[in-house]
């Protein structure tokens, strides 16, 4: 069996930046923090923050709690200033995805509002209650065909919103009205997750879809795979699995919602994998169990005695004149005399010879003794069997002991742990930490890692997330450790972050929007109009991702985890050109790039534009300059007048054009300028003059 895990499993930036914040401030004495609702929809992350003493709250009327923590959803600004009148520290884990439809909503003026999402949705609630008085709320083409208006049409999203479903409304939408901007305000994750279930859902025999009953993105996620005829199930964890959809299934697809933590899918993997391997796991009687129990705890004893006889010897220098009898359980060092490719044979005096047999010298596989040892070697061993004349030693068994007290102060600490990745194996990978611990795909990286093999070889530093050594289980995180240093980084940046200056960064992501830029743990945000002095379309046209760059800082908010930044700060100013370049009274070409109702922008040099007033464009009379001239257009221009203090410089087409007696309106022009016109026409502009 099969088992693909989606990429984008488990939770979202901005719920696991929610989750992040109110664990932090969770931490010491329980009972002082408090979310108000549930943090994420999912009943068993709710239950994990409850047994740290971290409950949701319906209201805050009488709440105990001093602190209380926004999830991620948002609220209106009505509940937030109400939550504030109460005096308690509130926590703003407002997803980013969310401010932004704040920020869109509480900008608008004159315009009629529609939101599309889920009405009963806190987050759309939250947008509710800040929007203006003309505002809809719709979910399908049938409402959206229900809605009128007179005045502009501003749309936003619910930010787990279904893509398909969106496109649907928005072109009902946009056959009803002229005037109708839209922001797209699906959350990238959302778009990613929904595309990429999309796909895994064609090449699955069954689907499991992990999440909250009440957590709409998962809803989504399930619908999306239901549609695609795969079978479909909708659980919330390992528990609600039936062992028998895995029967006679050749792939089976997990993907899971936003509000899913990773040890909930880590679960639901693992029980999968489980499965799929039959026969791989031995499965044990009660008795064999109490059998490692009590030979764990003869470990123990033995560990503890041996520390006594160390402290003996080392204090009193007792010193043998007869060597003592070896037995089972001793350690012993010797040197390697024969190598040969299933075992290895060891002087280990006492006129007896050790032999130490491949799956005895490392849990790692290989084929042949000679890849991990050679004759000469010195090796330390513990003797597992013992005959008349020859003994059976254990090079993994003694380094696994070893390991183990290394391994567990690691866990109890949650200190990190450095080993090398010797293997890749269905579902993730083997990290020799001096034993076997497993480390699964979704935990590697930030980020879904699509080829592990890149990993073998590498010695990475992980967090132990989970030990049982009665059943020799070890889980490892490198994410964990990963977003431990992430989270330090960030919070070292933000406190000496200024506004004012400028750093290094890599640019990490592109939108329609502006740029995501890595400045040490956190990504602050180059807008659009921050990118260049002349207008860009996308950023696309100036940076690529990866790219490494200086960068100026224009804010720092610290509480809310946000820093803007400007390119265009750092860049030369080309209005400091303009006087070396250009002159009054010269001729120059230009390319049109805005069109007004009083007249044309011309682009001279980029991030320099002049205004050709409409009646500066030709003797004939224009209406509208869009009648003659259109964006794109390479025209000839007469400079009239320059200004380098107030960034104005004034054109003329009509001077330009009719210099030397003809025209130089160039062959791209769209249109051709009549020469016809009416009296009223011809003496319109000379009444015009009249009167100014």
């Amino acid at each position: 069996m099969e088992v693909i895990v989606s990429k984008f499993a488990g939770f979202c930036p901005g719920v696991q930046r929610a989750v992040n914040l109110t664990l932090e401030h969770g931490k010491g004495e329980p009972g002082h923090v408090a979310t108000l609702g549930p943090l994420v929809h999912n009943a068993e992350m709710i239950k994990h923050l409850a047994d740290k003493g971290i409950r949701a709250l319906d209201s805050v009327e009488d709440a105990p709690e001093d602190t209380i923590v926004v999830r991620s959803h948002g609220v209106s600004p009505a509940v937030l200033s109400a939550l504030q009148a109460t005096g308690k520290n509130i926590i703003d884990a407002t997803c980013p995805f969310v401010s932004r439809i704040h920020t869109i909503v509480d900008s608008l003026e004159n315009r009629f509002l529609i939101i599309v999402g889920d009405a009963s949705h806190p987050e759309v609630q939250g947008i509710l209650g800040r929007a203006p008085s003309n505002v809809s709320i719709i979910d399908d083409e049938e409402s959206a065909r229900q809605i009128h208006s007179d005045l502009p049409v501003t749309v936003v999203v619910q930010t787990t919103f279904d893509q398909e479903q969106l496109k649907r409304i928005i072109a009902v939408l946009g056959e009803q009205f002229q005037d109708i901007e839209v922001h797209n305000t699906i959350c990238s994750s959302t778009r990613d997750r929904q595309s990429e279930v999309a796909e895994l859902a064609k090449k699955s025999d069954l689907m499991l879809v992990i999440g909250g009953k009440n957590s709409a993105n998962t809803g989504k996620l399930v619908a999306i795979c239901k549609q695609s005829g795969v079978e479909t199930h909708h659980i919330q964890s390992v528990h609600n699995i039936d062992s028998h959809w895995l029967r006679n299934v050749s792939t089976v697809g997990i993907a899971a919602g936003a509000s899913t933590p990773e040890w909930i899918i880590r679960e639901v993997v693992d029980l999968v994998m489980e499965t799929s391997n039959e026969g791989v796991e031995e499965v044990k009687t009660d008795l064999e169990e109490e059998k490692e129990v009590v030979e764990e705890v003869i470990e123990d004893v033995k560990e503890v005695v041996e520390d006594v006889e160390e402290v003996v010897e080392d204090s009193n220098e007792i010193l043998e004149t007869e060597p003592k009898p070896i037995a089972v359980g001793d350690i012993v060092v010797g040197k390697v005399v024969q190598v040969n490719p299933e075992e290895v044979l060891v002087d280990v005096g006492y006129k007896l010879e050790g032999t130490i047999r491949k799956e005895e010298l490392s849990f790692r596989k290989v084929e042949n003794c000679a890849e991990l040892v050679s004759v000469d070697e010195e090796i330390e061993a513990e003797v597992t069997r013992l005959t008349e004349d020859l003994l059976e030693l254990s090079v993994r068994k003694l380094a696994q002991s070893k390991a183990w007290k290394i391994v567990k102060e690691a866990f109890d600490n949650q200190t990190p742990v450095a080993g090398e990745v010797v293997e890749v194996v269905k579902g993730g990978l083997i990290v020799d930490l001096g034993l076997r611990a497993f480390m699964p795909a979704s935990l590697v990286d930030l980020r879904f890692v699509e080829d592990l093999s890149q990993f073998v070889g590498q010695t990475v530093d992980v967090l132990v997330i989970e030990l049982e050594r009665r059943r020799n289980k070890v889980i490892v995180s490198r994410k964990a450790q990963l977003m431990q240093e992430t989270e330090a980084q960030k919070a070292e940046t933000l406190t000496t972050l200024k506004a004012g200056t400028t750093v290094k960064g890599i640019v990490r992501r592109l939108t329609n929007f502006g740029a995501f830029v890595d400045i040490g743990g956190i990504d602050g945000l180059i807008h659009i109009s921050e990118l260049a002095h002349h207008r860009v379309e996308h950023p696309s046209e100036v940076l690529k991702e990866d790219q490494q760059i200086d960068v100026y800082v224009l804010k720092v908010d610290p509480d809310a985890e946000r820093v803007s930044l400007s390119l265009k700060k750092i860049l030369p100013d080309p209005w400091t050109e303009v006087a070396k370049k250009f002159k009054a009274g010269e001729e120059v070409e230009g390319k049109v790039v805005r069109l007004a109702d009083f007249g044309a922008f011309v682009e001279l040099i980029p991030g320099v534009d002049g205004l050709v007033h409409v009646s500066q464009i030709s003797d004939d009379h224009v209406e509208k300059p869009s009648d003659v001239l259109a964006t794109g257009q390479i025209v000839k221009v007469t400079i009239l007048d320059i200004d380098v203090q107030a960034k104005r410089v004034s054109l003329s087409m009509r001077d330009a054009a009719f210099r030397g007696g003809k025209k130089t309106f160039r062959e791209e022009a769209p249109q051709e300028v009549s020469i016809g016109a009416t009296i009223g026409e011809r003496l319109g502009n000379l009444f015009d003059q009249e009167d100014e």
